[in-house]
């Protein structure tokens, strides 16, 4: 059996980390949320597309996409049916009404990060956004990649299309929009795997990512690219560092290496329980009931630490866990 690389669960410990820190601090220091905006989840999209295998024939596409699907979709459902349950028993509880849960149960429906507007509320499904564009991206990529050399360019083409027709019309369901936008990075996540990157190339990169970061902004789940396609080629940079960052870690750092790299084998389980974490607030909730005022930093460790916590537990409930893992 073939040795895990653990260089890519350090990044992608290092990514979920991130992403829990845009999401609890990002919004109140914004220079800090651009930076991380840049490259942090098309990293996660180019890490899945190094472990995605090409077209190889008609029933073996069929069983990876159901594959895909298995490993993706039930993740989802229950982190989106613990924040209906849990907005059922504040309805019960503490009588804050009945349209937040079925408002959450039809996003459940809906699946997308962006719905209509109806009478309990505007649909929108949270962090976990990415699971499910991550099945649409990966699922279209098998058949792209039989195009070779073209692949790249036709997913660019595919998620520019996409990224005007949302400014037309800014409604999709299950994240079918994001998974396209997020198609060329799984292209060249599995590009990069199979071809050497010239030197030039990765130069080129980093240098796009730093003018990426201090000119434009790019942020997928709002579907803001304001300098496409300069903030692909940037978040390829920053993810570049964070491999090059990863390398550097596995070597010198051991004790480092072995906490970054069990976070990325947990990353989905603790990208559920942090989507669920923000929906219910439950750490303020905890807070509040201890009666301890903590500031910006001390209440974004606490909230780290739940959540890590909470997640931690549910990789190691046994029947739970190979949905986790």
């Amino acid at each position: 059996m073939k040795e895990r690389d653990v260089v890519f669960d350090i990044m992608k410990g290092i990514g979920i980390l991130l992403v829990i820190i845009c999401h609890l601090v990002g919004w109140n220091h914004p220079y800090l949320a651009q930076f991380i905006l840049s490259f942090h989840m098309p990293m996660f999209f180019i890490v899945a597309g190094v472990f995605s295998k090409p077209y190889v024939d008609g029933p073996t596409t069929k069983a990876n996409v159901k594959r895909f699907f298995v490993r993706l979709y039930p993740p989802m459902a229950i982190t989106q049916l613990m924040i209906v349950a849990w907005a059922v028993l504040m309805a019960l509880v503490k009588h804050e009404g009945w349209d937040p849960p079925i408002c959450e149960l039809f996003s459940l429906l809906w699946a997308d990060v962006f719905g209509p507007m109806t009478p309990w509320g505007k649909l929108s499904l949270g962090v976990i956004w990415f699971l499910l564009a991550l099945f649409v991206a990966k699922s279209l990529l098998i058949p792209l990649s039989r195009l070779k050399q073209w692949a790249i360019p036709v997913s660019l083409v595919v998620a520019f299309g996409t990224l005007m027709l949302h400014k037309v019309l800014p409604y999709s369901i299950w994240c079918l929009s994001l998974g396209l936008m997020a198609l060329p990075f799984v292209t060249i996540g599995w590009w990069v795997k199979n071809h050497p990157i010239p030197l030039w190339l990765k130069i080129t990169a980093v240098v796009s990512w730093a003018v990426a970061i201090c000119f434009s902004r790019m942020e997928m789940y709002t579907f803001t690219w304001k300098c496409y396609p300069l903030d692909v080629l940037g978040a390829c940079g920053g993810t570049y560092c964070v491999y090059l960052l990863s390398n550097v870690i596995k070597k010198y750092l051991r004790i480092t290496a072995k906490a970054l790299s069990a976070l990325g084998i947990w990353s989905l389980a603790i990208m559920c329980v942090h989507c669920f974490e923000l929906n219910a607030h439950l750490g303020n909730r905890v807070r509040a009931l201890v009666g301890v005022e903590l500031g910006e930093w001390p209440m974004f460790a606490w909230r780290l630490l739940l959540t890590i916590g909470l997640a931690i537990l549910l990789v190691h409930v046994p029947k739970v866990k190979k949905l986790f893992v």
